[in-house]
């Protein structure tokens, strides 16, 4: 993994997963995934919710199983070292709003697709007592068109967090940090001017 200094994942070095490690770590975040899947799937696409409850549940969902705050200082790029301790308490809070409320109305459209785990494998940490797996799946919009969705899960001890999603080998983290940087860059470095547009997508 290439960022998230939230959760100590820097370019200093590579260190290796041990093979004992990895293959209970491997499986228990392939566990770790389809249960959370499971949950997405059977709670936030029921039709009987309210957008709002819907969004309420898909919140929770996220932060139990993503590091929110890694992947937004991640996506946010060099430009969260510029920006006040305001800015900084602000864009963690649209950022999650953001969020949820896109893979919400996402969720919403779910019709009864499958999802399936087909297996995870450890890839490098750069971190002392972390590991690493990428975990890979399947979501089949109908028979003949699944979609491949690959989910990076870090671990210390019994804690997993997802760190980043790759659809189609497109990683959300990456493509989000090139949108929200290419964004403040046009705007001369402001970071104030990414907020303004994330209130407008939060509808806030």
């Amino acid at each position: 993994m290439r960022y998230l200094p939230a959760i100590g994942l820097a370019l200093a070095f590579i260190v290796s997963v041990p093979t004992a490690d990895a293959d209970s770590h491997t499986e228990a975040s392939a566990q770790f995934i389809n249960t959370l899947a499971e949950r997405a799937i059977t709670t936030i696409a029921d039709s009987e919710l309210s957008v709002e409850e819907r969004r309420a549940k898909f919140r929770d969902l996220f932060r139990e199983g993503f590091a929110v705050g890694g992947i937004a200082r991640f996506v946010l790029g060099r430009y969260w070292r510029t920006a006040s301790v305001t800015e900084r308490d602000e864009y963690l809070k649209l950022f999650e709003d953001v969020i949820v409320s896109t893979w919400a109305d996402r969720f919403s459209q779910y019709s009864g697709q499958k999802f399936e785990v087909n297996g995870a494998h450890p890839v490098p940490s750069v971190n002392d007592g972390e590991n690493v797996a990428l975990v890979e799946s399947r979501f089949l919009v109908d028979p003949t068109t699944p979609v491949r969705i690959e989910w990076r899960v870090a671990s210390r001890g019994d804690l997993f967090m997802i760190v980043d999603v790759s659809v189609e080998g497109i990683s959300m983290a990456n493509t989000q940090r090139d949108e929200f940087n290419s964004f403040i860059r046009k705007s001369g470095g402001k970071v104030s001017a990414l907020l303004d547009e994330l209130r407008s997508r939060a509808g806030s």
